[in-house]
């Protein structure tokens, strides 16, 4: 979540088959609108956004064992966080928050 404006940038749960539901609103390194999606949704084949300039911005790999790979930008184009999957960088600006069960 971008702290200062309280947007919800990246939702990630599990449906009932234990795979990935994900939500996300993806702005690039400028601050545009680089993709969306319309509520938490499975992508069993995976998933890969990249901004207009090629940056890799969300991949979702179809591989239920795969890490999530992510690059989060605000509205203002200021990097949030970004993950290789394996190693997480968190910026002031994000708020991250648990999910109820």
């Amino acid at each position: 979540m971008d702290a200062p404006t309280d947007e919800v940038l990246l939702r990630v749960g599990l449906d009932e088959d234990g795979l990935p539901s994900i939500y996300f609103r993806l702005y690039d390194s400028s601050g545009c609108l680089a993709a969306e999606s319309g509520g938490l949704e499975s992508f069993p084949g995976g998933l890969r956004i990249h901004s207009a300039d090629g940056e890799l911005l969300l991949d979702v790999p179809a591989e239920p064992d795969a890490h999530i790979q992510y690059r989060l930008y605000n509205r203002n184009g200021e990097l949030l966080t970004c993950s290789d999957g394996v190693r997480t960088k968190i910026q002031s600006l994000l708020r991250m928050e648990a999910g109820r069960p």
